[in-house]
């Protein structure tokens, strides 16, 4: 089972609102490239069979862009993947997916920082956590029954 964690591309400066902020054309073209590498990693059969998305306008942008790289079978907006959002919570989620009988092995998670660093050390077997720049992703190897996973991949934008 893969597990991709992703966070959104580059975004405008502060707004007063800031789940109102839209990508700037660099994080558009970071979404993009970032779409073209998952789709080379994934294999162009294999599709991501569950997105979780976040509310934020920067999230959305930056998965309709991927979207025209990589096939999606089933997106749903999750509030649980904003930038406060709990790991624990978001864990226990992706754990029911992968159990539930629609049998998802691809599931994508579109989110923010600090959210994408934290979620990274709740699911990785080691507890790594990093950093991740705008439309950084990585790819986790996961075991359910260990309740975690390994590094596979990790992409930078360039």
């Amino acid at each position: 089972m893969k597990l991709i964690i992703m966070r959104h591309g580059e975004a405008e400066r502060f707004q007063t609102l800031d789940k109102t902020r839209n990508l700037t054309n660099l994080g558009r073209k970071q979404a993009s490239q970032a779409g073209r590498w998952l789709n080379t990693c994934l294999g162009p059969e294999q599709p991501v069979d569950i997105a979780l998305v976040s509310s934020y306008i920067r999230a959305r942008q930056t998965f309709e862009q991927l979207c025209e790289m990589v096939a999606v079978t089933r997106k749903k907006v999750c509030e649980d993947v904003v930038p406060e959002g709990d790991p624990k919570i978001v864990h226990d989620l992706i754990k029911a997916l992968f159990n539930d009988k629609s049998k998802a092995s691809v599931v994508l998670i579109v989110s923010h920082m600090p959210f994408v660093s934290y979620f990274l050390e709740e699911v990785h077997v080691d507890k790594k956590s990093m950093l991740f720049g705008t439309s950084s992703m990585v790819v986790i190897n996961y075991d359910l029954v260990a309740g975690a996973g390994k590094i596979e991949s990790i992409y930078h934008p360039v």
